[in-house]
């Protein structure tokens, strides 16, 4: 959460957006993102060792966007061909206690 100058409270407009594990739809939605100037951030969520070791869990690559820019996210999702396994939509208020 950041102090905004404007209004002297705590911003807090961050949402998890999707997740992806695919390398290759990480760097495709990225370069849409950028052209369609939708503001993000990635959170890399790494299961634990046990996670990993009986449940063949993978990591996951969180995009969080703005709350302003949903619908443009929304929109660009729409340009980019995937199937439901490649990504997994959240579009939750963000959980991030780290600050950022």
């Amino acid at each position: 959460m950041v102090e905004n100058e404007y209004n002297r409270g705590k911003v807090d407009n961050e949402y998890d957006f999707c997740a992806i594990t695919d390398i290759e739809i990480k760097v495709q939605l990225e370069k849409l993102f950028m052209r369609k100037r939708v503001s993000y951030f990635l959170r890399w969520d790494k299961p634990g060792f046990f996670a990993r070791m009986f449940s063949g869990a993978k990591e996951e690559i969180i995009f969080c966007i703005n709350s302003m820019d949903i619908e443009r996210a929304e929109e660009a999702l729409k340009e980019l061909e995937y199937s439901e396994s490649d990504i997994r939509m959240i579009k939750s208020k963000s959980n991030n206690k780290q600050g950022y």
